[in-house]
């Protein structure tokens, strides 16, 4: 059986998503079959020119243009390559579906090189 089934766990692990480019990135795909409920996500390794971080504004979420209905935009602020910041799903986020992709989207560059690693933390039922 597949631990991601049922049990909060780690979905996918993405890294150096560049948050000086607005862009959408997927982070995990739902398998066929099933839902998928996204906890959270842990934004994490940080690293460029652009530190500390505190211009760029994300957001996460399934097969949106803007890709928001799981985590709402806003600005993210780590001071430095150590320090991570653990990010919750907003209530009533919409749960992912058999073939969703789950996105972040960087809304608001952060005006230097920068970039980060991304945890998506859930399950699948």
């Amino acid at each position: 059986m597949d631990a991601r089934i049922k049990v909060d766990s780690l979905l996918a692990l993405i890294t150096g998503i560049d948050l000086n480019a607005l862009a959408e990135t997927t982070l995990f795909t739902c398998p066929e079959g099933k839902s998928c409920i996204v906890t959270k996500v842990i934004l994490h390794n940080v690293e460029g020119a652009g530190l500390p971080l505190g211009t760029a504004s994300i957001s996460f979420g399934w097969n949106t243009a803007n890709a928001d209905d799981v985590i709402a935009n806003a600005v993210r602020a780590i001071t430095n390559a150590t320090n991570y910041e653990i990010i919750p799903a907003k209530s009533d986020a919409v749960r992912g579906a058999a073939t969703g992709t789950f996105k972040i989207d960087v809304n608001t560059a952060e005006g230097a090189a920068l970039t980060g690693d991304i945890a998506v933390f859930g399950f699948l039922y």
